[in-house]
């Protein structure tokens, strides 16, 4: 994970996308710490401004979301929305721009294994998120997928 706050070369291209730019002016010269009272006050709007923000800063501010949930900072009715959130947005990534997620999902791994192993924790809604360990196994193998030899 890199740890220092991305800088503006890092944010290259932000302006020529809308997405980018308002993420951007959310995220641009904060700390992870600092991101966490952002994601408390809407984790589904920050989530989607992950998706849209350059590379080099979705590297970094990837772990702001997980930081979020790993170390509790959610609110009681955002938890399982929060994990919802991650997990999509690691799949997604996954599918769709793995050159962004490749270089970080060794760092989140753990993490989703951690979810993943508790999820009576984060008050986690079968019903509505199905089952959390499913998730991470797909996502798993959509991940090794990535690493055969075509």
């Amino acid at each position: 994970m890199k740890t220092e706050v991305p800088g503006i070369n890092d944010w290259h291209g932000y302006q020529d996308d809308m997405d980018a730019h308002y993420a951007f002016k959310v995220f641009f010269g904060k700390t992870l710490a600092e991101m966490q009272p952002w994601f408390r006050q809407s984790v589904i709007e920050r989530t989607d401004e992950l998706r849209f923000m350059p590379t080099k800063a979705f590297q970094y501010y990837i772990f702001a979301l997980r930081d979020y949930i790993i170390e509790k900072n959610y609110s009681e009715d955002d938890d399982d929305c929060a994990v919802d959130c991650l997990f999509n947005l690691v799949q997604q990534k996954i599918n769709s721009d793995p050159g962004a997620i490749l270089p970080v999902i060794d760092e989140l791994i753990p993490a989703l294994h951690v979810i993943a192993a508790n999820v009576a924790m984060y008050n986690i809604n079968m019903d509505i998120y199905g089952s959390i360990p499913q998730r991470l196994q797909l996502l798993l193998q959509s991940y090794q997928q990535l690493h055969l030899p075509s």
